[in-house]
């Protein structure tokens, strides 16, 4: 073929008052539904019919100018930018990273925890920011406590030993869940084994060593009445908090005695929100907002309607009833949570991964290391928000990314992150890799959002049936529907008997026939 030979023109199904009807359109509405049988006479020519009529309406309501009405364009607008997003993520690949924090769920680690904070001093005299510089001498702390560890000492004498009020903190976790630590720790956590000691691991403000004492399934969810006896003050005294467990106990006692437990919380419980619902509180699950000793003793119940001893808190002493255990945690029942959970935080680029890996294959994506390197180095020496960082790095005009038919440099990338620093690192590489992170994700998308209907005719397609069935309904609802029930048959046929004289139609019967089963 020549170069000025034309492009191969898509057979025609039917034309409407001069407007074509491309096969390709004509199959896909074919398949909506309980699709058409093509090999049958009877229900190809009922399609054709209604398909017929449908775009004799869509005609009308053009030549009335519907589709120019403000209220139309604004509504095919937000449709057009839901089905967008349909393309500019990869759900598949979405499902798959949700699957993962699902499975972490399901399983949770106990673990010992000694962390080492950057010095307070440095964050207020750096404004939080911290350099490869200021890293080592943390650092090299954190590894002289994991080389004790390795040479024999026990990981809880390495920790209490070196807890201090400033800057060590050493904890027993009875449970870590997913999202409770950043997620570089996260990641780390569950891939190690009961026994396992973590070598230093860097967060946002320091260092972290772990030992995973064991893997516990997850409890589920709880549902408890407790009665609830309050301190009459925030910081009570020894007196007052022993009046208040004595007060506690002797409801206690009438509760063990047989006395119905709702009655006695209407009747006893300070807790006056829910004292009138027999003291039925919402299910509590591990990781909530409640405090560490109910969640504690009320996961210990075993039994439904078991009840424990008084069981202090800050605010007072509260006796539980078990009044139901779930103990199966279902994906559907979480997914919304965890999706939630990962958008707001460092989980975010899991989310887009699979869907930023094709789309930079499709689109040549390319990111320049050695450029890329340069910048780092730099950040090595300035935070990326220091204006030493930025006037050096604005005088980088190396090409740093490549994407489709466009060109980033050094110093489009610096423009990009004195706009947008998106970040919550206070450690200098992290925090612009985040930002490149955030770069490289506005980029793909925007090269395949603009590729979505030079690549997608599928798109194009459900544009276009939003845009037929928009109009229709509009056009149907001024004729038809806003008319009194006893009247719409006639109107209806009266309406297309209008449209049959009034817009002409041809139907490409050769072609159709030739339509395989779809």
């Amino acid at each position: 073929m020549t170069a000025q030979a034309k492009e191969k023109k898509e057979p025609v199904v039917m034309t409407v008052s001069g407007k074509d009807v491309p096969l390709s359109e004509f199959i896909f509405m074919a398949k909506q539904g309980n699709g058409v049988d093509f090999k049958d006479k009877k229900s190809v020519r009922e399609f054709v019919e209604l398909y017929k009529i449908m775009k004799l309406k869509v005609v009308d309501a053009e030549a009335q100018t519907i589709h120019q009405l403000p209220r139309f364009e604004e509504e095919l607008e937000k449709l057009s930018l839901q089905l967008q997003a349909s393309y500019l993520n990869d759900q598949s690949g979405v499902d798959s990273v949700m699957q993962v924090i699902y499975k972490q769920m399901l399983n949770i680690p106990s673990v010992k925890h000694i962390y080492f904070r950057y010095p307070m001093e440095l964050l207020k005299k750096q404004q939080g920011r911290v350099l490869t510089r200021d890293t080592v001498a943390l650092y090299e702390i954190a590894l002289a406590a994991w080389q004790r560890i390795q040479n024999g000492e026990s990981f809880e004498e390495t920790g209490l030993s070196l807890k201090n009020d400033s800057t060590i903190s050493y904890w027993d976790s009875p449970y870590i869940l997913p999202f409770q630590l950043p997620k570089t720790l996260n990641d780390y956590l569950f891939t190690m084994k009961p026994g396992d000691i973590s070598i230093p691991v860097r967060s946002r403000l320091g260092f972290h060593l772990f030992q995973v004492d064991q893997f516990n399934p997850n409890p589920g969810k709880v549902k408890i009445a407790h009665i609830l006896s309050e301190f009459p003050s925030i910081e009570p005294s020894e007196d007052e908090i022993s009046e208040v467990r004595q007060k506690s106990e002797t409801i206690y006692r009438k509760a063990m005695a047989g006395d119905d437990f709702a009655e006695l919380a209407k009747t006893f419980s300070d807790d006056t929100i829910n004292a009138q619902n027999g003291g039925l509180l919402p299910e509590i699950a591990l990781g909530m907002d409640v405090f560490r000793s109910i969640e504690t003793a009320a996961f210990a119940l075993e039994n439904i309607g078991d009840i424990s001893k008084p069981i202090q808190s800050p605010i007072g002493f509260h006796i539980l009833k078990l009044i139901d255990h779930n103990t199966s945690i279902l994906f559907d029942e979480v997914a919304g949570s965890i999706l939630e959970a990962m958008q707001k935080s460092d989980h975010f680029f899991d989310l887009y991964r699979s869907f930023e890996e094709r789309t930079k294959v499709r689109h040549d994506f390319v990111l320049h290391t050695e450029a890329y390197e340069e910048l780092q180095r730099l950040a090595d020496e300035y935070f990326p928000l220091d204006s030493n960082f930025i006037n050096r790095a604005m005088e980088m005009d190396k090409l740093l990314v490549h994407c489709d038919t466009f060109d980033w440099t050094q110093a489009d990338f610096v423009h990009y992150l004195q706009i947008k620093p998106r970040s919550t690192h206070m450690y200098s590489l992290d925090f612009m890799q985040d930002v490149m992170n955030y770069f490289t994700h506005e980029i793909v998308t925007e090269m395949e959002k603009r590729s979505i209907e030079r690549d997608y005719p599928e798109f194009n397609l459900t544009m276009q049936s939003y845009y037929d069935g928009t109009l229709l309904f509009e056009i149907s609802n001024k004729r038809i529907w806003s008319r009194p029930p006893e009247e719409q048959d006639e109107l209806e046929a009266e309406w297309v008997r209008e449209l049959n004289e009034k817009y002409p139609v041809s139907i490409n019967w050769k072609v159709i026939n030739k339509i395989k089963n779809v």
